[in-house]
């Protein structure tokens, strides 16, 4: 059992996401269509920050992901006015995005 804890501990992010991926492609029972959407949605997002090789673009995305993983956004069209709503479902995660965002720049 440790020998199995050492293994997983040994892969990359990277290598972790894209199992996730595998596993999704594969022909196994799958809760509903929605669902695996989403979590496709949400790892190639992840992979494509991971990826990124400049530090600081990676670090834009990050937050940027970020950002849009914690708001929630509905346009509506009232009386022929587009409206539009952000909520927040995440604060701590948002509020970290926030202080990331000064941050990079108060860098500049």
């Amino acid at each position: 059992m440790a020998a199995a804890r050492t293994k997983t501990a040994k892969l990359s992010p990277v290598s972790q996401l894209q199992g996730v991926l595998v596993v999704l492609d594969g022909r196994t029972k799958i809760p509903t269509a929605e669902l695996l959407t989403t979590i496709r949605a949400m790892v190639s997002d992840a992979l494509a920050v991971l990826q990124e090789p400049d530090s600081t673009k990676q670090k834009i995305a990050f937050v940027l992901l970020a950002i849009q993983q914690s708001t929630e956004v509905v346009v509506r069209v009232v009386r022929g006015k587009e409206i539009t709503r952000v909520t927040v479902i995440d604060q701590p995660l948002y509020h970290w995005a926030l202080r990331e965002i000064h941050a990079l720049a108060g860098a500049a």
